[in-house]
């Protein structure tokens, strides 16, 4: 018998998408695991040393590949600073500061239903008794340049740091054989993005496969409003014309938020 939900296709890095994937199958999706990036550590160079926490006031986090990559890079049971201040857009990367470098760590980070972004995490900064003289923002081969800028623009000092490299990820074989019978029986599917990145790469890889147009009829589960005009972009469509919903990037939302999508199916 045919299943009654659409298809789930999640699209974190691999390892990432475990908890949300175990939920949706309890409630009764049937779930496919399809890496839109591949995450690995950048590696310093043997000639250079990593910044360390100690050099700044602040150290911003930008994701939990960010916390993963900048452990890589310093050395062995390193001890974080207990005057130095961490920062990050959001609870689930602070939470990894922690389980990294300890419960004691100081994290300064959006809560509520505050946007899980720089601009959310702006005003706390400005907040802080004495404004940080030197900050260093961890990250992949590029992004939260606005944060960066507004720093500069009060006269901080800014240090960017790659910790990770992303890539388009690798679909093996029968990954790209489930997605071609569900475009081929034309199965709808509700697709989880978490970044532009992975938007672009999922639209890269699916053009390769020549299942852009199914893609383009799904319904999407975006973790930031900024996603939503990336994605129209991306398949050449007014955002009205895509069936959408936005959820906060913790697993417990993003689940509640599938089945939102399901009824917002059911009315169209």
């Amino acid at each position: 018998m045919a299943p009654l939900r659409p298809t789930a296709i999640l699209t974190r890095p691999a390892g990432r998408n475990t908890a949300v994937a175990q939920a949706l199958r309890q409630a009764g999706w049937p779930v496919l695991e399809c890496p839109a990036l591949d995450i690995q550590s950048a590696p310093i160079q043997p000639a250079r040393v990593a910044p360390q926490p100690d050099a700044f006031d602040l150290v911003v986090f930008v994701s939990r590949a960010a916390v993963a990559g900048y452990q890589h890079q310093l050395p062995a049971g390193y001890a974080w600073p207990e005057r130095v201040t961490a920062a990050c857009m959001g609870p689930v990367t602070a939470g990894a500061v922690r389980r990294t470098f300890g419960a004691e760590v100081a994290v300064l980070h959006p809560t509520g239903a505050a946007s899980q972004d720089s601009e959310a995490l702006w005003p706390l900064i400005l907040a802080q008794p004495i404004l940080p003289r030197n900050v260093l923002i961890l990250r992949g081969q590029d992004g939260r340049e606005w944060l960066s800028e507004k720093l500069l623009d009060l006269g901080v000092s800014v240090t960017v740091q790659q910790t990770y490299q992303r890539e388009v990820a690798s679909w093996p074989a029968p990954l790209c054989a489930s997605l071609r019978e569900l475009a081929t029986e034309g199965r709808p599917a509700v697709w989880l993005l978490t970044s532009g990145h992975g938007i672009q790469a999922i639209v890269q890889k699916l053009e390769a496969l020549k299942l852009l147009s199914w893609f383009g009829q799904s319904a999407f589960v975006l973790t930031h409003e900024r996603l939503q005009p990336v994605l129209a972009k991306a398949l050449g469509r007014e955002l009205g014309q895509l069936c959408h919903a936005v959820a906060s990037p913790e697993d417990q939302v993003i689940v509640l938020c599938f089945d939102q999508i399901v009824h917002q199916l059911k009315q169209t």
